[in-house]
């Protein structure tokens, strides 16, 4: 019996709730299952499952050895895959976790790049609420840098600073009252994303915090927020680099050019183990070769 067996088997088990189900998974026998899991309780000296004739249930033990058994598992695959990928290309699935805007406007272009340069490389790109922290199901996750996030679990850089301004359609400006001050803006709908409506305001760059008291329209979803935006809907405060394409077709125009919000930081972020895959390493390289 060795570590690595037993933990794979604690990891089948702390999945699939069944040690026949695990067994499965992994190809062995339930009695196999079984030994290791005995094996690993006698030599932590802990017991990590109560067995009953119907169900497998975790110690608060078996609950704290979960997040240990997963990085012991992770470290080990990414030594091998790294050992292996050295030797030929680069290879396998990279999850990765931004929110619309992020993965919409910032990803996607570097996605197509990166996989032209490492065609062996497949890229599994998933949604992030806004405002949600980063987790371990991912190999990476982009999101902006939350000043309450500090997890011994995750590595970080920083990849670019930006800040938002204020926009709206022509057809919004000619159609409602004139905007002057920020006081104004007091009598004109907000579109918001759900983060800011829970937040209920925005820091900008002078000290100064604007409260959303105004806002008809509420959505993570950034198409539909450019579209209600671009329908004279409300006026939205955004990153001008989200809306390059809007800017062009004049489509949005600023308003207020001089009020911005404080210095936004977008940040990476990924699991803070001994061996980074490499397929992540070249990603990220990647990204900061191309927003510099």
């Amino acid at each position: 019996m060795d570590w690595l067996t037993a933990t794979k088997s604690f990891c089948a088990l702390v999945e699939h709730k069944s040690f026949t189900k695990a067994a499965q998974a992994i190809e062995v026998t339930p009695s196999a299952v079984s030994k290791r899991i005995d094996w690993l309780e006698k030599e932590l000296g802990l017991s990590l499952f109560i067995r009953t004739t119907r169900q497998v249930n975790l110690t608060e033990a078996g609950i704290g050895f979960i997040p240990r058994a997963k990085s012991f598992l992770n470290q080990f695959n990414i030594m091998i895959t790294d050992t292996q990928q050295e030797a030929s290309h680069p290879s396998g699935v990279l999850k990765i976790a931004a929110t619309l805007a992020v993965g919409n406007t910032v990803l996607m272009p570097h996605i197509e790049t990166f996989l032209a340069i490492y065609p062996h490389v497949k890229i599994q790109l998933n949604v992030l609420t806004p405002g949600e922290l980063p987790d371990l199901e991912h190999d990476l996750v982009l999101t902006r840098k939350h000043e309450e996030f500090d997890s011994t679990a995750h590595k970080g850089t920083k990849l670019v600073d930006y800040q938002m301004s204020l926009f709206g359609s022509p057809e919004y400006i000619e159609n409602h009252s004139a905007i002057l001050s920020l006081a104004d803006l007091n009598n004109h709908k907000m579109i918001l994303s759900n983060f800011y409506r829970k937040q209920g305001y925005l820091e900008l760059d002078n000290g100064e915090f604007f409260e959303f008291t105004n806002f008809n329209f509420v959505t993570d979803h950034l198409e539909a927020i450019l579209i209600a935006a671009k329908q004279g809907m409300g006026l939205i405060f955004i990153s001008p680099s989200y809306i390059k394409r809007e800017l062009a077709k004049n489509q949005l125009v600023p308003i207020l050019p001089n009020i911005k919000s404080a210095s936004k930081q977008l940040w990476i972020f990924y699991p803070n183990t001994e061996f980074t895959p490499l397929k992540t390493r070249l990603f990220i390289d990647h990204l900061k070769s191309k927003m510099v």
